[in-house]
């Protein structure tokens, strides 16, 4: 079944609030291993949420998001403070993203870094990039119900045959309801 909780108000607020940031030039893969190393304490659920992150749902109330016949991203916890301060930062993404496990254990498997589509292009004349990857648009209507909206995935933690910046992966399969 999949999870549906409610996405925080404080965290839906600050997805709506996201202002204009500048993209940190980041290259190579010792720049994903900065990113591994920041972001390993996050294999605990539990500590991602002490340090900020909340549980996002989409419009449905659906946590596990996969797209039948394409892939899963799994189930993301985001960090409400994070989407506010306008930045993007390498090895502090915005959202982690958890793919469910055989067990029904949440198991981290990429990180998220995301951007309001309005806020950005008012200030850059591309869009943004990190790791030498443009970001992916995702316009509204969309099932979060937000503004359109950048955003990049770094499957840092789980291998991605469709590859390492791809949305969607086609290892992570969403419990069915």
């Amino acid at each position: 079944m999949r999870r549906r909780l409610l996405l925080g108000s404080a965290t839906a607020a600050a997805l709506l609030l996201t202002g204009t940031s500048s993209v940190a030039d980041v290259h190579g893969q010792s720049e994903l291993g900065a990113v591994r190393s920041a972001t390993a304490r996050f294999h605990s659920i539990a500590v991602a949420e002490r340090d900020g992150y909340s549980l996002l749902t989409d419009a449905d109330k659906i946590a596990c998001i996969d797209l039948p016949g394409t892939g899963g991203m799994g189930v993301h916890w985001a960090d409400p403070d994070l989407v506010a301060d306008a930045r993007i930062r390498a090895t502090r993404p915005e959202a982690l993203v958890y793919a469910p496990a055989g067990d029904g254990t949440l198991v981290l498997a990429a990180v998220e870094y995301v951007v309001l589509k309005a806020d950005w292009d008012s200030a850059h004349d591309r869009p943004p990039s990190l790791f030498g990857h443009a970001f992916d648009v995702t316009p509204a209507p969309n099932r979060f119900a937000l503004p359109a909206f950048y955003s990049l995935h770094a499957w840092v933690w789980k291998h991605n045959s469709a590859g390492r910046f791809a949305m969607w992966n086609p290892r992570v399969v969403c419990p069915a309801e």
